[in-house]
């Protein structure tokens, strides 16, 4: 296999799902008293299952599968140069471990109010497009360094890292635009 990286793509993509369902049950316990959103998940494919805390998803599974049989083809079996390769990889690896990093900080925020409820008191209500532009703007904190490694660097991974975090706010934006309808 030339590229056995192209399995971390699956991994990230499992723990974006898992990670999502226990950041919003931990999110219920303490965290979600004090501020009030109408979804945890900003991706509205997947609202109602993370809302209904199922651990098992078909069609995320499937989709994740599917691609990753996709990728292990298209890097196996298809003529691409290197640079596409390791740009397409590159995006895809750095948009989920960014996803996956920003469930980590969530869980470790809700483990901070579980054990510290003291610390908060008070409630503030968030809609659905500041909920999703607050991440947005959290994803600039991961865009600068990048981008500045990609340009160092000359990376073909760096600049589809760069491109990954692009798919990412560009994603945002839209569902931002479509929760103000």
């Amino acid at each position: 296999m030339k590229h056995p990286e192209v399995f971390f793509v699956p991994l990230l993509m499992f723990l974006d799902y898992f990670l999502t369902v226990a950041g919003a049950i931990q999110r219920d316990k303490k965290y979600g008293e004090h501020f009030k959103t109408p979804h945890y998940e900003l991706n509205p494919l997947w609202q109602k299952s993370i809302a209904k805390k199922n651990w098992f998803n078909l069609r995320h599974t499937l989709i994740t599968i599917l691609l990753s049989v996709y990728l292990v083809w298209l890097t196996n079996y298809v003529d691409a140069s290197e640079e596409v390769t390791n740009a397409l990889l590159g995006c895809l690896i750095v948009c989920f471990a960014m996803i996956v990093g920003r469930h980590i900080s969530n869980l470790l925020i809700f483990r901070y109010f579980n054990r510290h409820p003291e610390a908060i008191s008070g409630q503030v209500t968030m809609s659905h497009p500041l909920v999703l532009a607050i991440s947005t703007y959290h994803y600039m904190t991961v865009l600068l360094p990048v981008a500045l490694i990609a340009l160092c660097s000359g990376s073909a991974f760096a600049y589809g890292g760069v491109a990954g975090i692009g798919l990412s706010l560009f994603s945002h934006t839209i569902w931002r635009l479509r929760a103000k309808k």
